[in-house]
């Protein structure tokens, strides 16, 4: 071989590398972070994502890693400090996160039943209760578990619906008041330790699945109206075009699309099985004003009972949330 021709390409094989080396580095993108808070024990709920946590690191390229914690403040706390860009929560815990953490509502998920769900009363199958109204005649010999105060199903709605509107304060009420996420919850109707308890029909589902023993001992004593479906929230400062990703992964999961199989998509249908949902649909903050309805008209039950305002201060504030639930209802 030419001795010429073997020095020109190393020579460009040089001039190759160096421009190479010329480029700046960049280093691997960091990982994003999902939070979770603990409706169900840790374990399930990691357990529950992390498939679609991988495939949303495979469709963005980037590894995506869950951190569960154990109430919804904590992720709203991470949220707002940066530590994770991306949140599944309820809607009242949304609320919190997109007025405080600078999210915002991106899609939210979907059931047999459609973008909704039902807070539930459950007891002992045996129990005397058998409707709302037998428990609230005879709260103070109940032992009462409840949800986190910024669980939607778990506390805000039967809050409303239940307490507020009887004018009854369920930490007085109540023989024994308990917080407890919708496992616990179950676990410790089912088992005697309590007698009345919050939850909701897409955990009662997994319950009855992974606690076929125990499901039989509860039953359902009071429905609450439709919830709007848990949302997905990212962080509003993220890059868009990631943002635009992320939305296009959770809708089009579970559903054909372009370099997908058959057996993809019979595999992510049962990833979301897990958790008793069938997809997702695209949302936006504007689903949490039902919710921002029922905070605002709780709110206005107490400043009515509270004896310690005068009539002008308790005039004064109820004028304002008058003023804020008639912004909701124009928009």
């Amino acid at each position: 071989m030419n001795k010429h021709r073997i020095l020109g390409r190393a020579g460009t094989a040089f001039i190759v590398l160096a421009c190479l080396l010329l480029l700046p580095w960049q280093a691997p993108a960091a990982p994003l972070v999902m939070g979770l808070a603990s409706t169900d024990s840790k374990e399930f709920l990691l357990e529950s994502w992390q498939p679609m946590l991988d495939d949303l690191s495979h469709a963005l390229g980037r590894q995506v890693k869950a951190v569960a914690l154990d109430d919804y403040a904590g992720v709203i706390w991470y949220m707002a400090t940066g530590r994770a860009q991306i949140a599944w929560l309820g809607n009242k815990a949304a609320i919190e996160a997109v007025d405080r953490a600078g999210a915002e509502v991106l899609v939210q998920s979907r059931n047999r039943h459609g973008a909704g769900y039902n807070a539930h009363l459950i007891t002992r199958r045996e129990a005397p209760w058998n409707c709302e109204e037998d428990v609230l005649a005879h709260s103070e010999k109940i032992e009462f578990g409840i949800g986190d105060p910024n669980s939607t199903s778990g506390y805000t709605v039967p809050s409303y619906y239940l307490f507020d509107a009887a004018g009854i304060d369920p930490d007085r009420a109540f023989k024994r008041l308990v917080h407890h996420n919708h496992e616990e919850n179950f676990l410790a109707v089912a088992s005697g330790k309590l007698d009345v308890a919050t939850s909701n029909n897409l955990a009662l589902a997994r319950f009855k699945t992974r606690f076929p023993d125990l499901y039989p001992r509860i039953k359902v004593i009071w429905t609450s109206p439709l919830i709007p479906s848990d949302p997905v929230l990212v962080r509003s400062d993220l890059d868009p075009a990631l943002k635009a990703d992320i939305r296009a992964f959770f809708l089009g999961y579970a559903k054909p699309g372009p370099g997908k199989s058959e057996a993809d998509v019979r595999r992510e249908a049962a990833n979301l099985a897990a958790r008793k949902w069938t997809g997702f649909q695209e949302s936006d903050n504007s689903q949490l004003e039902p919710v921002r309805k029922l905070e605002l008209y709780k709110r206005r039950l107490k400043l009515t009972h509270n004896e310690n305002l005068s009539e002008a201060e308790k005039r004064v504030r109820l004028e304002e949330l008058d003023a804020a639930l008639e912004n909701l209802e124009r928009e």
